[in-house]
């Protein structure tokens, strides 16, 4: 076993430690309750309701400079505790932001999520575009006013609301920067909705966002359904096209779920939507062991990717500068970490404390002492934190 396996298993093993003993211990917590708020619309010509679940510790004194990515789902009875739920140890293992979920009611789907009107299905249907500027105006000024929000928002949808969320991604291309459709019903007037689509993005070819598409086993030969076929075949013919077209800034993915039935595919597409979204949100290991810089330049290349600024967290940070410090042996690194918290936050105890023994390593005894005196200032210490400050200043003074 090589010396660079050993620090990967090493760090990759305490950083899994940590982020497990996090999420098991905040696990009840995570789901929190979520507020109901009755939105008047002008738009709509009536009271709807919206459900918005804050991220975990959005409250804290420690979150009060963060901003968040809303998710926005359409079914709000079924479509938000679904996200919340998958989202939840994701978010515990890092392998996506924490966001803001807005779940939207409707007292109507067969109105308000399909584009045009067709009696034979719906008898007071094609209201998608009414419905998206209710959101547009109501919904999202709303949220934007009252929460911490950044200029990122996904819609999710399943069945009539992915094809509203279809109908959105071409209709209305900037509201939201990236689209979940499960099982979009894009039968919908013979798939006037795929054609659409497609006509966008291949006069649109420059147009960044994010589509995510699946189906179950509606189309499969086993089905009966002609709807069923022609949301099979609709979907993939908008995955042909897109695999042969030069889209850099579109990215998208598409599943298909062949022994689900329609109405489980938000379950599994939740998983896969995010995934799709966020394939690399956690700090890649190479990139640990690469150092500081690579770090940031990760950071720098997720700012580049979502399209707002995303900044390390201070626990990213910390926890990096402690895999430099004790895994790969490397206290002039680590110091980089420590100064990054310190400097963000002067009061960061724990990035202080370490750093102190980064200089102790290096021998850098002055330095190593200013830190500890700035800690022994403070006036929230505890007895035995004050008592071990001391001793450690004792012995930094002997060195």
């Amino acid at each position: 076993m090589t010396k660079y396996f050993c620090t990967i298993f090493f760090i990759v093993t305490a950083s899994f430690s940590a982020y497990a003993d996090s999420f098991k211990e905040n696990a009840v917590e995570r789901h929190l309750p979520f507020q109901k708020i009755p939105i008047s619309s002008s738009v709509l010509n009536e009271t709807v309701d919206i459900y918005v679940q804050l991220p975990f510790k959005y409250e804290s004194e420690f979150n009060q400079n963060y901003r968040y990515p809303v998710l926005y789902t359409l079914d709000a009875p079924v479509g938000l505790p679904l996200v919340s739920g998958v989202l939840a140890p994701l978010n515990g293992y890092n392998s996506a932001p924490q966001m803001i979920i807005v779940g939207i009611s409707t007292s109507n789907r067969g109105r308000d999520f399909t584009p045009t009107s067709d009696p034979n299905y719906e008898e007071h249907s094609g209201g998608a575009d009414k419905y998206l500027t209710f959101i547009e105006q109501d919904v999202i000024p709303y949220i934007e006013k009252h929460y911490r929000t950044e200029k990122f928002r996904i819609l999710s949808g399943h069945s009539y609301g992915g094809l509203l969320v279809s109908h959105s991604f071409h209709k209305r291309p900037n509201l939201f920067q990236a689209h979940f459709a499960n099982s979009p019903s894009v039968f919908w007037e013979s798939g006037k909705t795929v054609s659409d689509l497609i006509k966008f993005v291949k006069t649109n070819p420059m147009h960044k966002n994010f589509l995510y598409m699946n189906i179950g086993n509606e189309g499969n030969p086993e089905s009966d359904s002609p709807e069923g076929f022609q949301m099979l075949s609709g979907i993939q013919k908008i995955e042909r096209e897109l695999a042969n077209l030069n889209t850099p800034n579109l990215r998208y993915k598409f599943e298909y779920f062949r022994e689900e039935p329609h109405q489980n595919t938000p379950i599994y597409g939740t998983i896969g939507a995010l995934r799709g979204l966020y394939p690399q949100w956690s700090i890649p290991y190479e990139t640990s062991v690469e150092g500081y810089e690579s770090v940031l330049a990760h950071f720098k290349k997720l700012s580049t990717l979502y399209g707002y600024q995303i900044e390390p967290k201070s626990w990213q940070m910390y926890d990096e500068g402690i895999g430099q410090l004790t895994y790969l042996e490397n206290p002039a690194e680590a110091i980089k970490y420590f100064s990054y918290n310190i400097s963000q936050e002067p009061s960061a105890y724990s990035s202080r404390l370490h750093i102190v023994d980064a200089f102790v390593k290096l021998g850098k005894k002055q330095e190593a002492l200013k830190h500890l005196n700035i800690l022994l200032r403070r006036d929230d210490l505890s007895d035995e934190e004050r008592q071990q400050l001391t001793e450690k200043k004792s012995n930094v003074n002997l060195m």
